[in-house]
Parts: C-alpha cells; sequence; structure tokens
C-alpha cells in the first residue's frame, strides 16, 4: 500500500492533461508513482480510462468549467492626450 500524503491539485492537473490531450498515459503514470509510491500498472491503469475521445472532459475531470475565452483582466490603454 502506498503511504504518502496526496496533493489533489496536483494529481487533478494530471488528469485534467490527459484528457485534454496533452499527455499519455504512460507519462502521466511516470508521475503519478513518483508523487504516490504507486506500482507502474496501477498508475498507468488510473489513466486508461481518461481520454480525449473518451469518457471525460477537461470540466468532468475538474468539477467546473472555466468561462469561455477566460483569459483574465484585460489592461486599459493609458489615455494619451
Amino acid at each position: 500500500m502506498a503511504d504518502f500524503d496526496p496533493d489533489y491539485e496536483q494529481i487533478t492537473k494530471l488528469m485534467v492533461e490527459r484528457v485534454g490531450g496533452y499527455a499519455s498515459p504512460k507519462t502521466q503514470a511516470k508521475e503519478l508513482m513518483e508523487m504516490t509510491g504507486l506500482e507502474p500498472d496501477i498508475a498507468e491503469a488510473f489513466f486508461k480510462g481518461l481520454t480525449p475521445r473518451g469518457a471525460g472532459r477537461p470540466s468532468d475531470v475538474r468539477g467546473y468549467a472555466k468561462k469561455h475565452g477566460y483569459q483574465g483582466k484585460k489592461k486599459t490603454p493609458p489615455k494619451r492626450g
């Protein structure tokens, strides 16, 4: 049994990257193994079902959807006078 203090935000970030198609299950499994101490087969199985075209979307994994087109606050240009 793996004995660790989980960082849920990091694990969620790994899952979102996988669902978004930015990483393969093997790459994400390596990172999860380093974080948690899980065996390679278990860590890879954790990411197998998360595919860009499959079971989930990033909003499903995160639990919320980001606003469409969110870029942060826009800077206002200085007034010329």
